[in-house]
């Protein structure tokens, strides 16, 4: 059975935690991670960020058996459309959540292989035999910029707009959903909002997934490790250990 902790951490400077994370099985053996870092501020990102988790845990209780590439897919875009569709909803009904929403990533493990999705720019980092490669794409204002070739990786860090979106789960009725499969012969994963990758360095978080550690001690190191870059953000991670055939 694949191992897996996830943990969330408010930060220094927040009087508030919007992210929220998930993990679950269902009655197939197979396996939910889910991470989502809640957007507006006082407008109730963590309404939106709760939302989005809850309903892909009740979604996935009753998801079929998948057999097919196909019926991973489907759940995955019928799950994250319901997720939106019901936080904006609630964000047009009341003022007090207006213009709420929340990224989304998240990895299914189930017989048919690792599949991965994400809207926003909360992360999904896989540790193969050559290093750790970022396995989702950031939907973000400064990525934009580094496939346009007009800034760099390391100017992105520091760019003053290196918090904008351009895409996330409920703060418009269309959004984009990047979903794909990827190979099994991972050492591990990590799913983290960008409390971790917006402040601490990947070589760090290498090493971090590469130690002997246990599952635990890697995810209290990597929050730890975003506290002492000053905890201006909540930092929220989900590791897990290896990939490979699924053993349920």
């Amino acid at each position: 059975m694949t191992e897996v902790y996830g943990l969330t951490d408010i930060g220094k400077s927040r009087d508030l935690n919007e992210d929220s994370f998930l993990i679950a099985r269902n009655r197939h053996g197979a396996l939910l991670l889910m991470v989502c870092d809640g957007i507006g501020g006082a407008v109730s990102g963590e309404v939106a960020s709760a939302m989005a988790c809850q309903i892909a845990k009740e979604q996935f209780k009753s998801a079929p058996l998948f057999e097919k590439d196909y019926q991973v897919n489907d759940w995955i875009h019928k799950t994250m459309t319901k997720a939106n569709d019901s936080i904006y909803s609630k964000s047009m009904w009341s003022r007090k959540n207006r213009g709420m929403g929340t990224t989304a990533c998240g990895a299914i493990l189930c017989s048919q292989g690792t599949y991965i999705f994400n809207a926003g720019d909360s992360r999904i980092y896989a540790l193969y035999d050559d290093g750790l490669i970022q396995m989702s794409e950031d939907h973000s204002y400064v990525q934009r910029l580094i496939n346009e070739h007009k800034i760099t990786q390391q100017e992105a860090m520091e760019h003053e707009k290196r918090s904008a979106l351009t895409n996330a789960l409920g703060v418009w009725r269309t959004f984009r959903l990047d979903v794909n499969k990827i190979a099994s012969d991972y050492a591990a994963l990590l799913l983290c909002t960008d409390g971790l990758h917006g402040y601490v360095p990947e070589a760090k978080i290498l090493r971090t997934m590469e130690s002997p550690l246990s599952l635990e001690q890697k995810a209290k190191l990597l929050i730890g490790f975003a506290d002492e870059a000053g905890g201006s953000d909540n930092c929220t991670v989900i590791v897990t250990g290896p990939g490979g055939r699924y053993a349920g």
